[in-house]
């Protein structure tokens, strides 16, 4: 599988060198153990939420309360997820690398 083109490598790199890294695309080893991390994080939530934050009032039973957090802590956890997959994939790949262009002396 291909993982970049020509125009993504630095000029550092010859076109006919071997990439210093290779392509895992989803299954990159940071980004498994990332998913894992927030994985176990959305778990520890689950149960903070369900020990301390489930509560009955006059307007709210105790399961509504119950699904209402396990709504909030998993949505929350998945969205700081993917903000933080988004981020960490997009320095797997850069887009553009910086071109330096000599000073006229």
């Amino acid at each position: 599988s291909r993982c970049g083109s020509d125009l993504e490598r630095p000029p550092s790199q010859s076109a006919g060198a071997p990439a210093a890294m290779t392509c895992h695309g989803f299954l990159a080893p940071g980004l498994i153990q990332g998913t894992t991390a927030w994985l176990v994080f959305g778990i520890i939530a689950t149960l903070v939420q369900s020990m301390f934050f489930v509560k009955e009032t006059p307007k709210i039973t105790r399961s509504e309360s119950r699904q209402l957090g396990l709504v909030v802590v998993w949505t929350s956890t998945i969205c700081m997820w993917l903000f933080w997959a988004f981020v960490y994939m997009h320095q797997m790949v850069p887009l553009i690398y910086p071109v330096r262009t000599p000073i006229p002396a």
